[in-house]
């Protein structure tokens, strides 16, 4: 499993979403459904927006590097880490 994180645009610190599985089948079954929810912040005391298209993406960049320790996600991009 991977951690998934946005980078806060005020402070440039990271900001977990939570755990991402490498099983990328499942990423049909959702992509249907659109949403947006917002993510409390801990470092800026705002909430920033984790949508359909960000789970996407991370799937996708766990894809390429199901290896990986973390994604980052953020500007329309999702960059698997080690």
């Amino acid at each position: 499993m991977a951690t998934v994180q946005l980078k806060c645009p005020t402070t440039g610190e990271l900001v977990d979403i939570g755990d991402l599985s490498p099983r990328v089948a499942s990423i049909r079954r959702y992509s249907l459904a659109l949403w947006v929810k917002r993510i409390p912040c801990t470092h800026c005391g705002d909430s920033h927006p984790w949508s359909s298209s960000d789970w996407i993406r991370a799937y996708e960049a766990l894809a390429d590097s199901p290896d990986a320790a973390r994604v980052l996600v953020g500007d329309n991009t999702a960059t698997a880490l080690r």
